[in-house]
């Protein structure tokens, strides 16, 4: 197989969802060797896994981990057993999240703010600490965390996502600096608005407002996000490390 990831052991965390799994099919038509995908939502994963194995033009070594990102130990394990059987890991690919509830400061429950903290920090900051073990005194490798636009610009009610995303941006520096020594290269993409499954509770009209902010007039597809994880994964980007790319349809533009 050949492609711009060819020969590249991959783990995709919230591989379920939206992103998720267009970032893994994406990486599997770029040539990945494997693809160890790990989300806590075991049904959600078969089906991404099953896509991704009837699809007869790949060949990558599809795996399914069912593992929570907030247990660190779970995540080092994991982590750690799939270095040892694929001989490394070359591409961390941190993507779990969750969205908050709509409200502002003082409508917010703490432990609301809390679970959103708990899975969209901590379990990056899990998986990230597992892969970059797995990678020092190898041959290194690239590490890319999901942020949002939401982590720099002003986004009311909604300020438990905002303040993980900020924080994933901040941690994607400090390793960034603290790993380039060990050829460890941390970036994190800033997505937009893409409607996924995550917002089928919102109610009807409530994404106009979000939708105006967006000057290519309309919101995003998982795939076109996808892509900035090829490039941050591939060999063209060795000279990239705390870098955020931005793809949102100018909605950050001016901010």
């Amino acid at each position: 197989m050949t492609g711009a990831l060819a020969g590249k052991r991959v783990v995709i965390t919230g591989a379920a969802g939206a992103l998720g799994g267009a970032i893994a099919a994406r990486f599997a038509a770029e040539g990945a060797e494997a693809l160890s995908l790990v989300d806590r939502d075991a049904d959600g994963l078969g089906e991404v896994a099953a896509r991704l194995r009837a699809n007869s033009s790949s060949s990558v070594n599809v795996r399914e981990h069912v593992v929570d990102v907030t247990d660190h130990d779970a995540v080092l394990h994991t982590y750690d057993t799939l270095a040892t059987e694929l001989g490394g890991i070359d591409v961390s690919v941190n993507n779990a999240g969750i969205l908050a509830t709509s409200a502002r400061i003082h409508n917010v429950d703490p432990a609301d703010f809390r679970k959103v903290l708990d899975i969209n920090v901590m379990g990056i900051f899990n998986t990230m600490k597992a892969s970059i073990i797995a990678m020092r005194g190898a041959d290194g490798g690239s590490v890319i965390n999901t942020a949002s636009v939401a982590g720099f610009t002003n986004w009311t009610h909604n300020s438990p996502y905002g303040t993980s995303k900020a924080a994933i941006i901040q941690l994607t520096k400090i390793a960034a600096s603290e790993y380039a020594r060990d050829n460890i290269r941390v970036n994190c993409v800033s997505p937009g608005t893409f409607i996924t499954s995550l917002h089928d509770e919102v109610p009807p009209g409530a994404m106009d407002s979000v939708l105006d902010r967006h000057p290519l007039g309309r919101f995003g597809e998982a795939d076109e996000i996808a892509a900035a994880y090829v490039y941050l994964a591939s060999d063209q980007t060795t000279w990239m490390t705390g870098s955020n790319i931005v793809i949102d349809g100018g909605m950050s533009v001016g901010q």
